[in-house]
């Protein structure tokens, strides 16, 4: 008889932890969560698991008090994210308090607060507290998709159009245009200087094979090669030669 009054009296005083989805920006229909969705409360030697019921929550009906104990309160769906909550219980079973928590940091470090018990230690009923959907898990990576503005925010294709513009419209601009073309004035060449001029492009050894390959005499690089030939320039050093000795001599004859 003790022992059943005892395991009653352990009954009140569990606490029953009830936590609802409510709709929101990010989950709109929490109806629509997979039925595997669970809520789970760990400690160090215990995990306790609470089932989604049809109205969008998660029960737990009992929480044992062999204790004062911290449990990590986790909600488990395929592809949401929900925050975990620190839940303390004392020695009685009752809740002392619920807060958000945060993974990798220590456990004293505690986020917003979702409840703390009565001061005034006024009978504990059933602890309702609404999960917090931090967002959802993504397994795909979603294809960027073709739009022809991205054709036209390349640089390459920029400049491709702005040069096809300037070839095609410069010429028009041209022949519309409204300013006269202005004839411009040659210039004077003195005779002294080009005859000078003329007399060195003769004398030049490109000049020479120019007008030697024009005049239909070809270069043979295989005879010059084998030294049965004249070089490209032979004619032009010739030429060179007797202009050089005509001016010598006219010189001479002047002196």
């Amino acid at each position: 008889m003790r022992f059943f009054l005892a395991a009653w009296l352990c009954h009140l005083a569990a606490a029953s932890l009830t936590i609802t989805i409510s709709p929101s920006s990010l989950l709109p229909h929490p109806h629509s969560l997979p039925a595997t969705t669970h809520a789970t409360l760990t400690t160090s030697d215990r995990v306790l698991t609470a089932s989604l019921t049809r109205s969008s929550t998660l029960v737990f009906s009992d929480i044992p008090s062999s204790g004062p104990n911290s449990y990590l309160l986790d909600i488990r769906s395929g592809e949401w994210v929900f925050a975990p909550y620190r839940v303390d219980v004392a020695a009685d079973g009752t809740v002392l308090g619920i807060w958000e928590t945060f993974r990798g940091n220590p456990w004293d470090n505690r986020g917003a607060e979702k409840y703390v018990v009565d001061i005034a230690g006024k009978a504990q009923g059933d602890i309702v507290i609404e999960a917090k959907v931090v967002g959802r898990r993504g397994f795909y990576e979603e294809r960027a998709k073709f739009s022809p503005m991205s054709l036209v925010k390349n640089p390459m294709i920029l400049l491709a159009i702005v040069a096809l513009g300037f070839t095609l419209g410069m010429p028009k601009l041209m022949e519309n245009s409204a300013f006269p073309q202005l004839p411009f004035p040659t210039m004077a060449v003195d005779p002294e200087m080009r005859a000078e001029f003329e007399q060195h492009s003769r004398s030049s050894p490109i000049t020479g094979a120019t007008s030697n390959a024009m005049a239909g005499g070809g270069f043979d690089l295989a005879g010059w090669m084998a030294g049965t030939s004249s070089g490209p320039t032979a004619d032009a050093d010739a030429a060179r030669g007797e202009a050089t000795g005509r001016d010598t001599g006219a010189a001479r004859r002047r002196g």
